[in-house]
């Protein structure tokens, strides 16, 4: 395993050239955030930094969040969300509470909770663009933009413990492999990729993903999400079974549908409109069982457009 130091010691002038980066860095990460290799990691540094013993999440959320739970000794206690993804129980004052912040859409869900709970830490990993609420937030940047690890931390309390940083380059074959070839191309290695992370102690985020980022125009991203999603919106809102609107913290991921018809993944998927399944199977009696069977992650990010979006619209309509 390659070990990376905090930064080189000197520069290093000459030799062959590495990957080009934008040029001028349009990314400012806050002098305030910590950035570590995954939002898992981000977990495990938060109940660290709380001495939590024991924190609520929902039944409704990757697997990997509750093995990074049980990887720091705490005790997990579960809850049901309701259809506006909101929690469907009261808990108590002085409770360790994660929420998810699903799909970037559940910012006013975020901002009730946090006048209600002091102890409320917000899962924004699929929400890049949330502003820290509750005592401590992060995100996933890989989610939201082209680089294989990385998230942010904004916490109120930081550790004195150091890390290593982590070495990513290992990680990037499947990005490179979607642009010379396919995205089918770069599945396995995707996966590969996604196996990798999982036994990944907390490390400082690469210098890579760092560069990378820093080299994002995420205000346009920014843009571009929310007006695809509003394209969809348009066109959706009315068969959709969740109710829709875009908060003031609002940056969506992907436009959640829901439908409850069989066979629709299958026929996106077929016509090359890749969409993912959130998470592993639930009991089907849960009300988040509905959303594992028949919610889709509608893609909506910055690569596509209007024209990307009326494909999709056309698709799901039956006229491919």
């Amino acid at each position: 395993m390659i070990m990376s130091s905090y930064s080189c010691d000197k520069k290093e002038i000459g030799g062959y050239f590495g990957l080009e980066l934008g040029g001028e860095n349009i990314y400012e990460f806050n002098k305030s955030s910590v950035l570590l290799n995954s939002a898992r990691s981000c977990l495990r540094y938060v109940i660290r930094a709380f001495g939590i013993k024991e924190i609520w999440i929902p039944y409704y959320t990757c697997p990997v969040v509750w093995q990074s739970v049980q990887k720091e000794g705490c005790k997990i206690k579960f809850y049901h969300i309701n259809k506006e993804f909101y929690p469907e129980i009261e808990f108590e004052d002085d409770a360790y509470i994660l929420y998810t912040n699903y799909f970037g859409v559940c910012g006013e869900n975020v901002i009730k909770l946090v006048k209600k709970y002091k102890n409320l830490i917000i899962d924004n990993a699929q929400a890049f663009y949330m502003p820290k609420f509750g005592i401590a937030s992060f995100n996933s940047v890989r989610k939201f933009f082209g680089v294989s690890d990385g998230a942010i931390l904004e916490c109120d309390k930081f550790l004195d413990e150091k890390f290593e940083f982590d070495v990513s380059f290992e990680r990037f074959s499947h990005l490179l492999k979607r642009i010379d070839v396919s995205a089918s191309f770069g599945y396995g290695d995707f996966c590969k990729n996604d196996d990798s992370l999982c036994n990944e102690p907390i490390k400082y985020m690469s210098n890579l993903t760092k560069s990378i980022l820093a080299s994002v125009d995420v205000n346009k991203a920014k843009q571009k999400r929310i007006e695809n999603f509003r394209i969809l919106s348009s066109q959706l809102n009315k068969k959709n079974e969740l109710k829709l609107e875009l908060g003031e913290y609002d940056v969506p991921m992907v436009y959640p549908l829901l439908l409850k018809k069989d066979g629709i993944k299958q026929n996106l998927i077929k016509n090359k409109i890749y969409v993912a399944t959130y998470w592993n199977p639930l009991p089907e009696d849960y009300q988040e069982g509905i959303f594992q069977r028949y919610l889709i992650p509608l893609p909506i990010d910055q690569r596509y457009n209007k024209a990307d979006m009326e494909k999709i619209i056309e698709v799901l309509n039956g006229k491919d």
